[in-house]
Parts: C-alpha cells; structure tokens; sequence
C-alpha cells in the first residue's frame, strides 16, 4: 500500500518567515526602490547576480520579480536563469514562490504531465532561501549613482 505524501506545514511556514526576513535584511535602507541589485562574487572567478524588482503592491501584499544568473561574456549551452515571482505577506511575516498568477499546491500526485515533484511548493521556498543566503553572505549591492561634475 502507497502512502500519499503529507506536506509539514509547519516547516514550509517557518521557511516563508525566514524568507520574508532574508528579503527584508537585502532590502534594509534602499526600501524605497523598486529595483535592487547584488553581484554575487564567489571562489574561483565565478560572477552572478540577482535581481529584484518591486512588482504589484497592495495594503498587505508586495510582488518581487527575481531574476538570478550568471554573469559573463562568454556563452553558455544552456539558459542558466533562474526567475521566480515572490509574493511578501506583510500582515503575517511570510514570503513565498508563485508564478504570477496563481500560487503553487502543497502537494502534486506523482507522476504528473508537469513533471513537478510531490513537494514542489517546498522546493522552491528551499532554492529561495538558498538564493537569498547566497547573497547575504557573499553579495555585494550595486548602486546605480554616477557622482561627477561636468568641468
């Protein structure tokens, strides 16, 4: 007999609060933006940078685009992107992955026509997480101020 899978709520949600937390921490003195920026610099020459940008924002809730990937000149044979719709829940403290349109299930059968895991939801708070640590720890913020004078 197989058993179904049973999503830990309690994990997914102190996900999200930390998530909400870490978006809060790489926002702190430039809340008033609509675009942040953070290069990612790490061992071996390897550049990335991740992007947020302010989307839909309401009374209780503010929509992020991230955008995370790879920069250099040279070409890759694959899209090495990674770009997620973060929906912050200010009233609860709470961040999490959605698509723009509509938020993902606790759980999906398995095997599916989308191929998505059976904790899909929980897997991609898990890679946000991972993605905002990896900035807090070795990201540095670009800010887009040109101070000269014209001679």
């Amino acid at each position: 007999m197989q058993q179904n899978y049973v999503p830990d709520l309690s994990s997914l949600q102190l996900l999200g609060e930390l998530n909400y937390r870490r978006v809060g921490k790489l926002m702190r003195t430039q809340e008033e933006q609509s675009e942040w920026v953070f290069e990612v610099h790490t061992v071996g020459g390897q550049e990335s940078r991740l992007t947020l940008l302010l989307g839909k924002e309401s009374q209780y809730t503010t929509e992020l685009k991230l955008e995370f990937g790879h920069i250099s000149d040279t070409e890759l044979l694959f899209d090495s992107k990674v770009n997620m719709t973060v929906r912050l829940y200010h009233d609860v403290g709470l961040a999490e992955i959605t698509d723009g349109h509509r938020q993902f299930k606790g759980s999906y059968p398995y095997p599916n026509d989308a191929m998505l895991h059976k904790d899909e939801k929980f897997r991609l708070n898990q890679q946000l997480a991972d993605l905002l640590e990896l900035c807090l720890k070795h990201g540095h913020r670009r800010i887009n101020s040109f101070d000269f004078q014209y001679a």
